[in-house]
């Protein structure tokens, strides 16, 4: 693909850039920043996934999703957990007041793993590395799929027309993906309707920009097949009426959350708190309650052998090897990279080159530290305040970012090629697997921090 991609001249590939940079703007390929609304980079040339790289990261995303559905169960029952996923005390007694067996069966979760691996390495599976999981406030639902469409749309024709052999197909749609999760969990819960309130603080100036999108994409889409409507909510404009939730008159069978319970919390008080304490209690949430067990500690639990006959099927299938070592930051003994019993706070310290810090929850890639690229100050200024601040930070394992040579432009104007960091997301059901691709010329490769988008597309 590089070769045919440097055989198109040199204007046309400026052509090529400024059509991408215009659908980009047209079909709401954004991100916001405290109300400006920037066109994310999308780059030109998309990476190619192979069908057994397909499969075999859609087995590993499964797995892993189930292995964390059940965290919440753990949580409940050891103390152990509770101080690897912490949780305020507003947020345990919600947990503990929606939480059923009913909800077990059907958690509702919508969720991105996010993950590196060196997609054309011969021991490809050898480099997979899981990072975290996203099960509230999931990026990426608009954004895969248009991406990949505008490669397809704007860049494979020309490289065809160079080399005919280059055959590329599009993933899973993963706005499908999700929305048949959604129809097949309110035919879960008993609701005969389709009334969705994907809902979201509007308030807000800075993040992700999908949710409008989605709901054209719906409406077009399934409209003709499904009685379905869909409203864009803040879950202060959300009530109860009788014993239903409504929405401006309208009843809501389904709400698809963009926020956190911590975000609701600091919303204040209202009579909307007790329509979507009702709404999780009913299990009419999705990602339901158990989507906020989505803290990276929770890596230390999945890799923790005390619970490993809990998680089984997650051991059995060797998927573990793909998760890093992961500690939450605490004065305790535990086990080394190596195996070895070791004091936290002192081996964290002597051997930040092998390790990142991050914040438990955080999002964004903010505020992480990566060890050989920190002072030793600011690696120990860092630790300290993970003693002081209860569950806040972890360690974790470092293992190099892969980095794609993709084309772009200097500030002459001529034609260089560069190399990107590249990440990875998966969204996978029993239907199928959506995957975003992320690619910076820094190693902490996030959108929020000006990070690209790349199309990954199957051979």
């Amino acid at each position: 693909m590089r070769y045919a991609f440097l055989s198109i001249p040199e204007k046309e590939i400026k052509d090529i850039f400024k059509e991408i940079y215009h659908a980009s703007k047209e079909r709401n390929f954004t991100y916001e920043r405290k109300g400006r609304y920037d066109v994310i980079n999308l780059l030109p040339l998309p990476l190619v996934i192979r069908p057994e790289q397909v499969r075999y990261l859609h087995k590993t995303c499964f797995i892993i999703k189930n292995a964390l559905s059940g965290l919440i169960d753990l949580y409940l029952e050891c103390p152990e957990v509770r101080e690897v996923i912490p949780m305020t005390e507003e947020e345990e007694l919600w947990i503990k007041d929606i939480w059923t067996s009913k909800h077990r069966k059907n958690p509702g979760i919508w969720n991105r793993l996010d993950f590196h691996f060196d997609i054309y390495h011969p021991n490809w599976k050898d480099t997979i590395t899981f990072f975290e999981d996203n099960s509230v406030a999931v990026g990426g639902n608009h954004y895969v799929p248009v991406a990949e469409e505008l490669i397809t749309d704007i860049v494979l024709p020309r490289l065809k027309k160079i080399n005919r052999n280059i055959s590329l197909n599009k993933n899973d749609d993963i706005r499908t993906l999700l929305y048949h999760e959604i129809l097949y969990h309110a035919e879960a819960v008993g609701r005969r309707g389709l009334n969705i309130a994907f809902t979201e603080d509007k308030t807000l100036t800075s993040g992700i920009t999908e949710f409008p999108s989605l709901a054209k994409f719906y409406n077009k889409k399934f409209d003709k097949e499904v009685d379905i409507n869909i409203y864009m909510v803040d879950p202060r404009e959300l009530y109860l009426k009788g014993n239903e939730i409504y929405y401006k008159n309208n009843e809501i069978d389904i709400i698809y959350r963009d926020f956190e319970l911590l975000d609701l919390f600091k919303m204040g008080k209202g009579r909307y708190i007790d329509a979507v304490s009702t709404a999780f209690k009913r299990n009419q949430v999705i990602s339901g309650v158990a989507g906020e067990f989505d803290h990276k500690g929770c890596w230390e639990v999945l890799r923790d052998d005390r619970y490993s006959a809990f998680f089984k099927r997650l051991r059995n299938s060797g998927i573990v090897k793909h998760i890093p070592w992961t500690k939450v930051i605490r004065d305790t003994k535990t086990d080394s990279l190596s195996g070895e019993r070791i004091e936290l706070l002192n081996y964290t310290s002597k051997n930040k080159d092998s390790l990142v810090l991050k914040p438990n929850r955080g999002f964004g890639g903010y505020g992480i530290a990566i060890g050989k690229d920190t002072t030793q100050s600011h690696w120990d200024e860092i630790i300290d305040r993970g003693c002081r601040e209860r569950g806040r930070w972890i360690a974790q394992e470092y293992r190099k970012v892969s980095t794609k040579t993709f084309p772009s432009f200097d500030e002459k104007g001529e034609l260089i090629f560069e190399e990107f960091h590249t990440v990875f997301g998966l969204a996978g059901t029993s239907e199928g697997l959506g995957i975003l691709g992320r690619a910076s010329r820094k190693e902490i490769v996030n959108v929020a921090q000006r990070g690209g988008i790349v199309a990954v597309l199957r051979a």
